[in-house]
């Protein structure tokens, strides 16, 4: 080798760090595939395996490779372009040897000239086997002449080859563009991350045996995260549990809080770690949000850089207005904020909650406040922002919030057990929140009832503890008094029923009005425009009832809501109206989705109980479930015994009760269930349609048709089409006109 060429290391193997050893075969296969490609960029934080990547990659792909470590070209963490020109001709002549010429004339540069860069440009086009060319630690290239080097280089790759870059922060390369032009290969902190069977091989090399669970944990705190990962290896080998050990790991760790100083927080300005370190606890993070809590301009563009440099906190958007930082750091730098000025969180908390309610972000206020243990104002805007905390598109949000403040809170604030009593309402729990509603009564504290907009007679309303009458009184009076939207939809909600219940003639307008004024409050939309479909299914309308059925439905749908208890009802009495307009199929999968949504020690309303199991039983009857059917109406005697005054459910069971005991009478003369083949024949049978006519609508043979009806004759103990109708019309299986 030429004595103008420095010997070094830069085509010697890094040892990977301890831990990260674990193979990245999925990555290779993606590495293996890459081509057309000219540049691929490994851009991660600290810890993320790039180096170790890189050399597994090296060890198997079947070009040459030429790994040049430019941390260790670095002096003094300063890296000179043209050493790592040098260093760059080392590994190229170690491939495949130079000319004496340009090997001599790119081993003595100093300065990075245009006869350089032609020489360099030279040097690659006359490769003659394709390469691999890999510079770690890329981010050392800084300025401008890194940067015309690592264009020249993408630039001039061979076919066939590659410049590959490992990096922490973007290195100097017009990236948008080779994005563009489909030149370039990003792989990134979300694609670096150690999977779960990566995750479960690191554990298993390290001796550990944990439970499935365990090592699901772990990777989920991690994040798969390899240097966290590695870091809480070593913590479970050292301590003397390891379950307890794994339960008491998180970013709080010394040795997480350690790595995160001299890792990630080490190179960076002052007012970078000031801002990390005094908004870490945020989510998210925005540049707005830390102007306001640190009151300084400025933040959006730090954490523009500190997401494209050595930081793991991440873009929520394209735009790259918020941002999320790893769990796991955002608690090593809250830790060492407490060790330091441990006021200032709960400061910045009440300074997030006031940002938040003044943009009008009210769960992200209600979060904030909590978490400064301001428990009066995060009272106060519960409050506000029921009923659509409970009964809106995300439920689960109240019971974080209520979880947090804590059972004694709530029992000791009417404001709170109110909302309590409405999220147990909607998760499926009517008897917990009675108790509450009750507990709260019994605390003689309650401000007066316009203090909370009403919602205690409405919540007591939507229970019907005593019965539709009084459900009715306590609807009427909220209504008289609401101004809120969600509160009056609900209240009429709760009229409506009660009419409903009672056969009152104001049923359909109070509940109509309740679905207009629910648009923030799907469930309730549902709700009543489920209680409309029943009012037309009273009617024998089941057309009308079908429209307001899908739209009860698709509202649930649209909100995400459908696995919700409160949706079983509305499912069943999809089922039911599409069971009465004969869409049997459908009717079977609403009443399975119902049965799905409603988990088995839920407690529903009473009134919305007796609904769901009389829809059941009559959709149970129309697909020729005569036990199914039975076994629900004997459930909805149990519930009906807690509404004494419900005259229109009295008159379902009865007529229900009489469709079941006729099927059960006519099946003495047959078998009991007609198949849903046969039972699509029987609906049009009333109809003017011919056998051959019926075939068209089902899309089947004319003799298929006949074969099936002639089957309904002998399971109904039928000789005719006539007398199959009229005993079909006798035991429910088709409407009495």
């Amino acid at each position: 080798m030429d004595a103008t060429l420095p010997t070094g290391p830069a085509l010697a193997p890094v040892r990977p760090p301890a831990g990260l050893d674990v193979p990245r075969t999925r990555l290779l296969r993606r590495l293996a595939v890459a081509d057309g490609v000219a540049v691929v960029l490994l851009r991660a934080p600290a810890g993320y395996g790039k180096t170790t990547l890189l050399l597994q990659w090296a060890a198997t792909d079947t070009r040459p490779c030429g790994h040049i470590d430019l941390h260790d070209v670095a002096v003094d963490g300063q890296l000179a372009v043209a050493d790592a020109v040098a260093a760059i001709a080392l590994a190229l002549d170690a491939i495949e040897p130079l000319a004496p010429a340009p090997r001599a004339a790119l081993g003595m540069t100093t300065t990075l000239d245009r006869p350089l860069l032609r020489t360099l440009a030279g040097v690659l086009a006359a490769r003659r086997t394709p390469f691999v060319l890999m510079l770690d630690e890329a981010h050392l290239l800084r300025g401008h002449d890194a940067a015309v080097l690592l264009e020249l280089l993408a630039a001039h790759m061979p076919a066939g080859s590659l410049l590959a870059l490992a990096a922490r922060a973007e290195p100097p390369l017009p990236l948008a563009r080779l994005r563009a032009d489909g030149l370039l290969l990003e792989l990134g902190a979300a694609q670096l991350a150690f999977d779960a069977d990566e995750s479960a091989l690191l554990l298993r090399r390290a001796g550990l045996a944990l439970a499935g669970t365990d090592a699901r944990t772990l990777a989920a705190r991690t994040e798969g995260w390899p240097a966290a990962l590695a870091l809480a290896v070593r913590a479970l080998v050292d301590g003397e549990a390891p379950n307890r050990a794994l339960a008491d790991f998180n970013g709080a760790d010394r040795i997480v809080v350690a790595y995160v100083r001299e890792q990630l927080l080490a190179a960076l300005a002052p007012e970078e770690c000031e801002l990390l370190l005094r908004c870490a606890a945020l989510k998210p993070l925005s540049g707005e949000l830390c102007d306001a809590v640190l009151r300084r301009g400025g933040s959006g563009l730090v954490l523009r850089e500190l997401a494209h440099g050595n930081m793991p906190l991440s873009a929520l958007d394209r735009a790259e207005r918020t941002f999320r930082l790893h769990p796991l750091v955002a608690e090593a730098l809250r830790a060492e904020l407490r060790r330091t000025d441990p006021g200032w969180e709960q400061q910045a908390h009440r300074r997030a909650s006031a940002w938040h309610e003044r943009r009008g972000d009210a769960a992200r206020a209600i979060d904030d406040a909590i978490a400064a243990g301001d428990t009066p104002h995060a009272t106060a805007l519960i409050r506000a922002a029921l009923p659509a905390a409970a009964l809106g598109g995300a439920p689960g949000r109240l019971r974080d919030w209520l979880d947090a403040l804590g059972p004694e809170r709530i029992e000791a604030s009417p404001e709170l057990a109110l909302a309590a009593a409405l999220e147990r309402i909607a998760a499926g729990h009517a008897d917990t929140a009675a108790r509450l509603l009750a507990a709260s009564a019994a605390t003689g504290t309650a401000p007066p009832a316009a203090a909370i907009g009403n919602g205690t007679a409405i919540v007591r309303a939507l229970l019907a503890c005593d019965g539709p009458a009084r459900m009715r009184a306590d609807a009427a009076h909220a209504l008289e008094r609401c101004a809120r939207p969600g509160w009056q939809a609900l209240a009429a909600l709760a009229a409506g029923v009660a009419d409903h219940l009672r056969g009152a003639p104001e049923a359909q307008e109070r509940l109509e009005d309740g679905a207009w004024h629910a648009g923030s409050l799907p469930s309730v939309q549902a709700l009543c425009l489920a209680q409309i479909a029943l009012l037309a299914l009273d009617r024998d309308e089941p057309q009308r009832a079908l429209v307001s059925a899908r739209q009860a439905v698709a509202s649930i749908e649209q909100a995400h809501l459908a696995q919700a208890p409160l949706s079983a009802p509305v499912l069943a009495i999809d089922a039911f109206a599409q069971a009465c307009s004969g869409s049997l199929e459908h009717a079977r999968s609403q009443l399975a989705r119902a049965r799905r949504a409603l988990p088995a020690d839920a407690e529903l309303p009473p009134w919305l109980a007796v609904e769901l199991r009389y829809a059941r039983a009559r959709t149970l009857l129309r697909l020729a479930d005569a036990p199914g059917a039975r076994a629900e109406l004997t459930r909805m005697s149990r519930a009906l015994r807690t509404l004494p005054d419900a005259v229109v459910p009295r008159r379902w069971i009865a007529d229900a009760w009489a469709r079941a005991d006729a099927f059960a009478a006519s099946a003495v003369r047959g078998p009991a269930r007609l198949t849903l083949a046969e039972l699509r024949v029987l609906r049009l049978l009333p109809s003017h349609l011919s056998l051959r006519e019926i075939a068209v609508r089902l899309h089947v043979s004319a003799n298929t048709v006949k074969t099936q009806a002639q089957s309904v004759y002998r399971k109904l103990g039928v000789s005719s089409r006539s007398e199959a109708v009229a005993r079909a019309r006798e035991v429910g299986l088709v409407d009495v006109r």
